[in-house]
């Protein structure tokens, strides 16, 4: 399955999830062949949407073949240029995610756009554990010790349970169903849905993630979810790890742990050894923009009285 087919894919199992619209769009420089791709989501009203769970939309840079970094920024900045328009009709107040590769937001700007920016930690492949900290490498040998294992699963049955583990204790849902989780997995296929479950010496799976590749070089973490039970006993570590190997041996060239912006989830992803990377949320100004920034000047208030 090539890369259209997957975004394809992708694009049908949130249409049929979350009753959206999708379209893979495309825009060209006027003065060269270079493009880009974009997988948009509409809600019901055809206003731009992020389905729940995607980190960013589904977007590429297609430049011509050249080396010259000028060349690079001008076709990059044309095909941006070409994309706005349509963006700006859709949009209304949404935000526009765009992924890590880009990070240039220049053509945004200059049109008028709010920025914010985001984080998140990017891994290159292939891993050896010795990048991670010295707490990863203790908990994923403390889960060893005890007989925990880690193993790529077709069952979502397993992984459905982990999710309940953590909805229960966390008090939210992730919304996806067994058949959710079934059907994203027909859907993609083993190359594009790797789902990993670290199994208790009984055979109870306890811990599992489930990671999305929509090309053959970048996979970034979809769900991941764990049984209280088992947490502090290095089960999240051994999976991970495990990912992260199999994701090395399947050629991939990196990972993306898909954000890191709540102090205690940026912790957690800094001891892997990744670099952190920002992305960027534009959208078109507005009343909501007025109503953030009054939320933001709140917040940092508080933040201050607090310290």
């Amino acid at each position: 399955m090539d890369n259209r087919d997957l975004l394809e894919k992708w694009a049908e199992f949130h249409v049929r999830k979350w009753g959206c619209s999708a379209r893979l769009a495309h825009w060209e420089a006027p003065n060269s062949a270079a493009r880009v791709e974009v997988l948009l989501f509409f809600n019901r009203k055809g206003h731009l949407y992020l389905p729940p769970l995607n980190p960013y939309h589904p977007f590429a840079f297609y430049p011509t073949p050249t080396d010259k970094p000028y060349k690079l920024t001008r076709q990059w900045h044309e095909a941006a240029k070409a994309m706005i328009p349509d963006l700006l009709k859709t949009q209304r107040s949404a935000s526009f995610v765009l992924p890590p590769e880009i990070a240039d937001i220049r053509p945004f700007l200059w049109s008028g756009f709010k920025a914010e920016v985001k984080y998140t930690y990017l891994v290159k492949l292939p891993y050896t554990l010795d990048q991670a900290s010295t707490e990863i490498r203790a908990k994923n040998k403390k889960a060893t010790a005890a007989g925990y294992r880690t193993a790529v699963t077709r069952d979502m049955s397993e992984v459905h349970q982990c999710l309940q583990g953590t909805e229960s204790r966390q008090g939210f849902s992730h919304q996806l169903t067994l058949q959710d989780l079934d059907r994203v997995q027909d859907l993609l296929g083993d190359q594009a849905i790797r789902a990993y479950v670290c199994y208790a010496p009984s055979g109870e799976p306890v811990s599992a993630s489930v990671v999305v590749a929509l090309d053959g070089r970048r996979a970034f973490g979809w769900i991941a979810a764990s049984k209280t039970e088992h947490l502090n006993r290095g089960v999240v570590q051994q999976s991970q790890s495990f990912a992260l190997q199999d994701l090395s041996d399947a050629g991939f060239a990196e990972f993306d742990f898909a954000g890191a912006n709540l102090p205690t989830v940026a912790y957690s992803k800094t001891n892997w050894g990744g670099q952190v990377t920002p992305y960027y949320l534009v959208r078109p100004p507005g009343v909501k923009e007025i109503l953030r920034a009054g939320r933001d000047w709140v917040r940092f208030v508080r933040g201050i009285r607090s310290r």
